[in-house]
This record gives C-alpha cells, structure tokens and sequence, in this order.
C-alpha cells in the first residue's frame, strides 16, 4: 500500500538509515530506491543541513518532544539532477519490533509550481496592499525580501535601485554583509550596461555577481539570481537579486521568483520616486531648485524653536531693476538671469548657509550662528561675485543686489518678524539703487 500511494513516503531506522523509499518518492528525488536504501536519511537533504541533521532526529528519540512530528510544513531539497523542490512533509513515529526500535515515516506531497505562482501572487497582493496606504517604500521593500528569502531558503534578497547618477542604491538588503554592501555601492552603470539591462533583464546577474576564483577567498555566497527593473516607460530604475549560500546546484525556479518579484519592485521603487517628486514640488522651487518659502518658514520656525542661545543671521535679496529686464527681454530671459543668480548664490554659501527663494527676485540667505559681522562680510562677498557679468540676447547684464539683514534673537523672535525687518531694510537699500538699466553692482545693504 505504502509503495502505491501518490505521495512520497520514506521509513528511516534506528541507524537514521533509509528503510523504505517507494515510487513517488523516487520521482521527488530522481532517484531509484536501490540509490538511497541502506544509506543515512540526510543523503536526501540539502547539503548544508547534512551534518546537523542526525541530531534533530537522535534529539527527538533521546526527549520524545515532538517538534516536527504530527506536524505537516514545508521543506525543501534538490533532486538529483540539480533542480529545486519544494514538497509538503508530515512524519509519524512508531517504535516497532520485539526490540522496541523506534522507526520514522515521511509523507511528502510535491508542491506543483501553480502552487508557488500562487505565493507570488499572494506576495503581490500585499505589496500593493502596504503601497496603497502610508506604509514607508523601506519597509514594503525589506517585506518583499523577506517573503523571497522564504520561497528560496538559505538566500538572501537585495532590493536596489538606481540613482540619478547611475550609481546603484540598497533599498532593502538586510542578510548583506557590509564588504557585499560595499562592492554592490561601487557599482557605476555605464550607457552601454543600461542598454543591455534594459535589453535583456536577466543580465543583471552579469551586474550584481561578481565571484572571481582567483581572488583566493571563498565568496560568502556561492549562486546569484537576478533581474533588471524597468518602469512602464521602459527605462531602467532598479535591480532584484537573490544570493544563495545552497551548495547544491538549483535551477530555474529562483529565477521564475526573482521574475516573478519583479513588477512589485517596479512599484515600490516608482512609488518612492513619485513621492521624493511631490516631496519636492511642495518643498523647492521649480525654476530655481532652491528652498521655497514655505519651506524657508519651516525651517525658521524650527531654528526658533531652538534656545536663543542659537542665533543666526536672514540675509533678504533682491535684484534691481529686474522688471525692467523682464519688460525689455521678456519673461524667459528674466527667468534665465534668477537661475545664473541662483547658482551664483549657491557657490558662494557654505555648506550649513540655508537658501531659498521668497518669490519673484526675493532669495533668502541664513547663516547659522551669524552676527552682523558674519553677513556685512557675507554681502560684501556676494555682491563682489555678481559683478561678472551675465550675456543675455548678446547684452551683457551686471546684477545689482540689494540687501537687508536681521539678526535672531536680536531684532525679534518671531518668524515673521524676523522676515519682514529683513525686507524692510532690503527695501529701504533699493531705493538708492541705480535706475539705469546697465547696472554697476553697488552692494547696497543695511540693517
């Protein structure tokens, strides 16, 4: 009857020693019974669990506590030939014979690839579950490598995406060690590897793993799985990858998971992208790229908040006669000019300087821990960088800055306070701008 039945069934002895491996078990394994009868049960499981297997099995016989017996779960191995399996086990135990020798029996019921399809579809369902709500592209991510790492034991899923500048970021890679961490931020797309991924998505691999014999060191993982990611516009934003450590040869179903992995990564990472753009739009300007003035009033607000022992320095620009180029020019020359300025006031600020955009030709400059010393000296500096000029339709312009300081705590606690005293006194040094519309940078600023 044992030798009929569809599922798997394997009878070990006292030794751990394979008694009865019928057909179906055969079939599981790729392997005849004359292979494995007589020989220790842990021939038929994966390699890296041989050496602890006999005492999971000698420590239920020596206790009796019943961990996995007359219980059913999933276990996995590889048929002789290579290829993965997934199978549902339940195991019984009976001691038998005048010696009271206790035996153990295996039923083992492939499970059929529509059933892995299944898990992966139910792994999509709640990656668009969790991406629906407020739930962090990082966690999601880390859920999604997780579940991955489930489907394929003794692996590890990695998660990246690719940068602005080609350059390949970890989402989500919690099993990697800090050397693969390491090699994988190293990585720099060229156009040609973009064209290939994008080509052939399966090439990631090629990307991703790089074991070299002859490095003379034993790579912590011995396999790699992986695919590119495109967005519906065909363009490449990512990598998925599952590492093995299996030292058994597994074939194509980790791939099929990495595949199938894919349009979730797809949407975790675009979800993220989606979210950094209007994270943007609502904190920067659009023409300029610099902090708005909401954003401006934020972070005021927060230095504020700060003991006044913390002071800093709001620096109110704003470029003179620029109506007047707009009228002349026109709009979009004017808009060329507020970039050049722009940028020119960027590369004169150090790196904890804080600026934005008021609106218009309004910029705001604070200096952390600035007195009145600190932003004279500031001004000055700006209004000296200005004087090269700008060509605009073959004329060139010399932009004239006027500038008016305030000082926190000194002239006030309030944000607006603060922000009104600066415009104030940059209004107050406009009006002895000059009116001609070839501007000489005058520097003018008062408190």
């Amino acid at each position: 009857m044992l030798e009929q039945a569809a599922d798997g069934v394997v009878i070990i002895n006292q030794l751990n020693h394979v008694v009865f491996f019928n057909t179906a078990a055969e079939h599981l394994w790729g392997c005849s019974a004359a292979d494995v009868v007589g020989k220790n049960v842990n021939c038929l499981v994966p390699s890296e669990q041989r050496a602890q297997h006999d005492g999971y099995i000698n420590h239920n016989r020596n206790t009796g506590i019943n961990h996995i017996v007359g219980t059913s779960r999933e276990v996995v191995f590889t048929r002789s030939n290579g290829d993965y399996v997934s199978a549902e086990m339940s195991i019984s135990t009976a001691i038998i014979g005048p010696d009271k020798q206790r035996y153990y029996m295996a039923f083992l019921k492939g499970v059929t690839e529509e059933s892995h399809r299944r898990k992966i579809l139910d792994l999509q369902n709640r990656v668009f579950h969790q991406l629906s709500g407020e739930s962090p592209e990082q966690d999601i991510a880390d859920m999604l490598c997780a579940e991955a790492e489930q489907l394929v034991p003794n692996t590890v899923a990695v998660l990246l995406q690719v940068n602005g500048e080609q350059n390949l970021e970890i989402l989500s890679g919690e099993g990697l060690s800090r050397r693969k961490i390491a090699m994988l931020m190293r990585i720099a797309l060229t156009d040609a590897d973009i064209a290939a991924l994008t080509e052939a998505p399966e090439e990631a691999r090629s990307i991703v793993w790089n074991a070299d014999p002859s490095s003379g060191q034993e790579s912590e993982f011995l396999d790699c799985w992986a695919s590119a990611i495109c967005n519906g516009a065909g363009e490449l934003i990512g990598i998925f990858a599952l590492y093995s450590r299996n030292r058994d040869k597994i074939t194509n179903w980790p791939q099929k998971i990495v595949a199938g992995c894919v349009p979730s990564c797809a949407a975790i990472i675009e979800r993220g992208k989606t979210r950094q753009q209007l994270s943007r739009l609502d904190r920067y300007d659009a023409l300029t790229g610099l902090l708005n003035r909401n954003a401006v009033t934020t972070i005021l607000r927060d230095m504020t908040l700060q003991s006044a022992s913390s002071p800093f320095a709001l620096l109110v620009l704003d470029v003179d006669l620029f109506q007047d180029i707009n009228n002349l020019m026109g709009y979009d020359q004017g808009d060329a000019l507020l970039q050049t300025m722009a940028q020119r006031l960027v590369a004169q600020c150090r790196s904890n300087f804080i600026t934005g955009r008021l609106g218009g030709d309004d910029f705001v400059v604070i200096i952390p821990n600035g007195d009145h010393d600190i932003a004279d000296a500031f001004a000055d500096s700006l209004t000296a960088a200005m004087r090269e000029p700008v060509v605009i339709n073959n004329q060139e312009i010399i932009i004239s800055l006027s500038i008016g300081i305030s000082l926190y705590p000194d002239d006030g606690l309030e944000i607006e306070h603060i922000l009104n005293r600066a415009e104030m006194a940059m209004l107050e040094a406009k009006k002895t701008a000059r009116k001609s519309f070839r501007l000489q940078a005058s520097g003018k600023y008062c408190k």
